[in-house]
């Protein structure tokens, strides 16, 4: 890596550069041919929700610049919590639940290929393991081949495909592949 990161929660002011980052990964996303992110999501409020919520982090460089972002959020995710999927760790429907999960992830187009996700999700593990978690969860579309291939390389298993029942969202195609690394 040429430069410097640091791993940080984003602030309120920088929900705009986050937006930009998703943007940027939506374009990516888009040279697949593929519907995820395609239709509006994610938008601001969902950025300034996670902001609000303490869950959205960036990778900032020497001169504090966002060039990464992803949502790392705890509590029981619902979708997982439906989906018929061999999950490595418990799947409760209530209490505690024993995985943190990861939404809502880019690079900005001038960072690509520079480590900066790599980086995050690295750091997303040490917060899971400080945070005395046994896992990270994640999912993406069948169709999103530079994301799977990422997810292969740090090391989640792939489990299988889902279906997800978000209602009244801006996705058209809700199959999903579900990811999970033991921390």
């Amino acid at each position: 890596m040429a430069f410097n990161l640091e791993m940080r929660l984003a602030r309120a002011d920088e929900a705009t550069r986050v937006m930009e980052i998703l943007e940027d990964g939506k374009r990516s996303i888009a040279r697949f041919g593929i519907e995820q992110w395609q239709h509006g999501y994610p938008d601001l409020a969902a950025v300034e929700r996670d902001i609000a919520a303490g869950a959205c982090y960036v990778a900032a460089d020497d001169t504090d610049r966002p060039l990464g972002s992803l949502a790392l959020l705890g509590g029981i995710d619902a979708e997982y919590c439906r989906a018929h999927v061999g999950w490595l760790t418990d799947n409760p429907i209530a209490g505690e639940a024993p995985y943190l999960a990861i939404h809502r992830c880019a690079t900005a187009a001038e960072a690509l290929g520079r480590g900066v996700m790599g980086f995050m999700f690295d750091q997303a593990e040490a917060i899971a393991r400080d945070a005395g978690k046994q896992s990270i969860r994640i999912d993406t579309h069948p169709g999103n081949r530079a994301m799977r291939a990422f997810l292969a390389k740090q090391g989640y298993a792939e489990l299988s495909a889902f279906e997800l029942t978000q209602k009244g969202g801006t996705e058209t195609d809700l199959t999903r592949i579900a990811y999970e690394k033991l921390v």
